[in-house]
């Protein structure tokens, strides 16, 4: 299991941010944010081919935010939208939203923050025609996990993003993961 893989499994339990354990479970094994154990389901899911997945790599982008702030940005709402286009043409790809902030800022801060960006994403394409279904999870990793390590605006601002990728992620097995939908 990846270093992703069980962090998103911790925050699920540690209620920090709203997201899915990505591994097999029991309904009855679920926080009580859940309305009841009905409220999930076990889905399997096949890795998606290597020519789709390279294919998303270069349709699909992630989605940037201004500093200290989740609302979709003027100039990335047609960015979302044509993901969500590519996303309703395939519709057996199953998805992750990660939120990312840049190092300013405490980690707990960083964290609800990047959760409210990937939130704000995943409401988004939903709002747009994408079935909250295919959604894995939507979380906030904070500042764990930058693109860019320079401390300068430019640097910044590319971190502070909403990441889509495919679930399984590339090179996976199949996986098995609680959806609350």
């Amino acid at each position: 299991m990846g270093s992703k893989t069980l962090i998103a499994a911790a925050v699920f339990f540690f209620g920090i941010a709203a997201s899915a354990q990505m591994i097999q479970l029991d309904p009855s094994e679920l926080n009580s944010n859940s309305n009841s154990a009905q409220d999930a389901k076990l889905v399997a899911v096949q890795p998606i081919p290597a020519s789709e997945q390279q294919d998303f790599q270069q349709a699909v982008k992630d989605i940037h935010f201004d500093f200290d702030k989740a609302d979709l940005r003027p100039e990335d709402r047609p960015i979302l939208e044509a993901d969500a286009e590519w996303l309703k043409a395939h519709p057996d790809v199953m998805i992750t939203l990660e939120g990312d902030a840049d190092e300013r800022g405490d980690i707990v801060y960083n964290v609800v923050l990047s959760g409210e960006r990937a939130n704000t994403v995943k409401d988004a394409l939903v709002e747009m025609g994408v079935s909250p279904d295919r959604i894995a999870y939507a979380t906030g990793w904070g500042k764990l996990y930058p693109l860019c390590l320079q401390g300068d605006e430019d640097c910044w601002s590319r971190n502070r993003r909403t990441h889509l990728d495919t679930w399984p992620p590339a090179g996976q097995e199949e996986r098995h993961f609680a959806s609350r939908y």
